[in-house]
């Protein structure tokens, strides 16, 4: 029976969004006393409608007080008066993560986390392992809720964010990965060190330990565990090739760990474009290999990869375009990332921006040929391009994204250059669309209308 660890407790689920409602829909039945509640007049709403009334709860009333344990939702803040409730009367706080893990203690689980590139490490990952025969699902902050997935498996490989490992008191992973850290949730943390010290708990004594090395924030993490860990840990670059790790370039990638070095030639792999998608590769094979899945199991697995959806998506081409959806790179870093993989670019981005600077940009111009800058930040974006000396592209300042694809297929039939539509925003979504993904599915009904058209 699913969760059966809980059955008999007295247990309190705060947010009642995708995770609440499948941590209810689990402990329903098994539970000595069940209640709930959630900020959000819609969330209750929706629970309501779904289940009923019974078991919503202010969180004023007395009951909340004399719980076994409460499980929260990741997004709730430190500050949020439930973590006070639970304090006070001595209440453990949980997650659904933490509850899988309990149920599983048999499993072996591989902890995924980072600032960019999580997502894609995880399903690239769980890509392998199921082309390899291995028993491995995936999910977490990705995907299934993990209350859907099966129990009881082989193994199972979760994408983590940050709000997610707060919730964590045992993080006793087979395989903790961090992908990179540059400065993100600054409006929840006091700081880029707060934050990378939230990241960095997932490397236990136990755990092999696999990080990307290719900032001065990962690169700190490395050296100061590698001085107590090594060589249970992997440092892992896409910009030169470092000793004991792995390194990947367009066309290589290079193992490092044992004495006997291997480089191994990548296929064409249009699904996993751009600089960033390297890094991703090397980790995923080193995930991979320490599971002893044979190279060339994994090599091959990576040409059949379709890649996610919204992050550095290929779509297909049309006449002389590729087109490229990556919705996903909400700030300058992702980017940035996604600017470094081709040139004649076609650059689509704009929405609510939420940093400081666009300055990160600049070594990345020269790869744009013309730019199209739609939503709130669109004159941000003027005034940084105006500023910049030089290696300046032309621009258009458009209404929203539909008004500025529209431009850009203008502007394509002028041309016979081989040109790439690039939709990186470098901003979130919420100033004309409700997440990045409706921005992304947008884009790509926009690529499909003039695909139809043939």
């Amino acid at each position: 029976m699913a969760l059966s660890k809980q059955t008999g407790k007295k247990i309190g689920i705060f947010g009642l969004g995708l995770t609440g409602t499948s941590v209810y829909r689990s402990l329903m039945t098994i539970v000595k006393e069940l209640i709930c509640y959630d900020d959000s007049k819609v969330n209750i709403e929706k629970f309501i409608k779904e289940f009923s009334s019974s078991h919503v709860l202010s969180i004023n009333n007395e009951k909340w007080k004399t719980l076994n344990k409460i499980v929260i939702s990741p997004g709730i803040p430190r500050s949020h008066q439930i973590f006070q409730i639970a304090s006070e009367n001595k209440i453990p706080v949980t997650s659904d993560i933490e509850l899988f893990i309990e149920e599983n203690p048999n499993s072996e689980f591989i902890f995924i986390t980072g600032t960019n590139g999580k997502s894609t490490v995880t399903a690239l990952t769980g890509h392998i392992l199921h082309k390899a025969g291995l028993d491995y699902h995936v999910g977490g902050n990705i995907g299934k809720a993990v209350m859907s997935l099966p129990y009881h498996r082989k193994g199972y490989v979760f994408e983590l964010s940050s709000f997610q490992i707060e919730l964590l008191t045992r993080i006793d992973a087979k395989i903790s990965v961090i992908t990179n850290i540059t400065p993100d949730h600054l409006d929840r943390y006091k700081n880029v060190e707060d934050y990378a010290r939230v990241k960095e708990k997932i490397f236990t004594p136990n755990s092999l330990k696999i990080i990307g090395v290719n900032s001065l924030i990962t690169r700190n993490i490395y050296r100061k565990f590698k001085k107590v860990y090594n060589p249970k840990i992997i440092p892992i670059s896409n910009s030169k090739q470092i000793e004991g790790g792995i390194f990947c370039d367009n066309n290589y990638l290079y193992d490092n760990i044992e004495s006997n070095k291997v480089s191994l030639p990548l296929p064409s792999l249009p699904h996993l474009q751009g600089f960033h998608n390297k890094e991703n590769i090397a980790i995923a094979y080193a995930i991979c290999k320490s599971l002893s899945v044979p190279t060339s199991v994994i090599i091959k697995a990576l040409e059949s990869f379709k890649g996610l959806e919204h992050r550095m998506q290929y779509i297909g081409s049309y006449k002389n375009i590729n087109f490229y959806n990556d919705s996903k790179a909400t700030n300058i870093s992702s980017a940035l990332a996604s600017l470094s993989a081709f040139n004649n670019i076609i650059w689509f981005a704009g929405g609510k921006f939420k940093e400081e600077s666009f300055d990160e940009l600049k070594p990345v111009l020269k790869n744009i040929k013309k730019a199209y800058f739609f939503g709130e930040s669109k004159n941000l974006f003027a005034e940084f391009l105006y500023l910049v000396s030089s290696q300046k592209p032309g621009y258009e300042l458009c209404e929203n994204l539909e008004e500025a694809f529209n431009k850009a297929m203008e502007y394509s039939i002028k041309t016979s250059e081989k040109l790439n539509f690039l939709l990186a925003p470098a901003c979130a979504s919420y100033d004309q669309f409700k997440n990045f993904e409706e921005r992304g599915t947008l884009f790509v009904k926009l690529v499909q209308d003039v695909k139809n058209k043939l």
